[in-house]
């Protein structure tokens, strides 16, 4: 017979920090489907703003990308047409190109709109990006604007 101690046991559920990681990710996706912002997310979690966007970005893009989280909220939709800088072309390939366009996306849907700007991190080529959208919600709802007025560029930070 052996004998298992209190110890042992202990040792055999302490959590790695990729476990934990994992865990506070699979949080984040249920908060997010029951439609929290990620400033909510943030607070519930006790994460900084930076740290959650590491962990978003850890378990999100397949490439070497990071999320900034926006820094206001705004009602942005980033549906317009979709324009690349040719420095943004010449450094990211098509994959994280989409990564970043189809992410964006996916924040409009849960925050109901987003800040015009958008922040990313390409950590392998060390330079920020920026995904800019031009017209608002409101500024749409007013017709004052024509479609080629909405648009929006995803640019590399030095460019702006």
């Amino acid at each position: 017979m052996v004998k298992v101690t209190k110890t042992f046991i202990m040792d055999i559920f302490d959590e790695t920090p990729q476990q934990r990681e994992i865990a506070d990710h699979n949080v984040y996706l249920q908060l997010k489907d029951l439609n929290y912002t990620n400033e909510e997310i943030a607070n519930h979690m006790s994460y900084s703003k930076e740290n959650l966007g590491y962990l978003i970005s850890r378990f999100t893009f397949i490439n070497s990308l990071e999320y900034k989280l926006q820094e206001k909220e705004g009602t942005y939709q980033f549906n317009g047409n979709f324009y690349i800088t040719q420095s943004v072309r010449n450094l990211l390939d098509a994959e994280e190109i989409l990564e970043i366009y189809t992410f964006t996306q996916d924040l409009v849907k849960q925050h109901k709109g987003v800040d015009y700007l958008q922040s990313f991190y390409h950590i392998e080529q060390d330079c920020e990006l920026f995904f800019i959208d031009q017209l608002s919600k409101s500024m749409k709802d007013t017709n004052q604007y024509s479609e080629d007025d909405n648009y929006c560029t995803l640019m590399l930070a030095s460019d702006y």
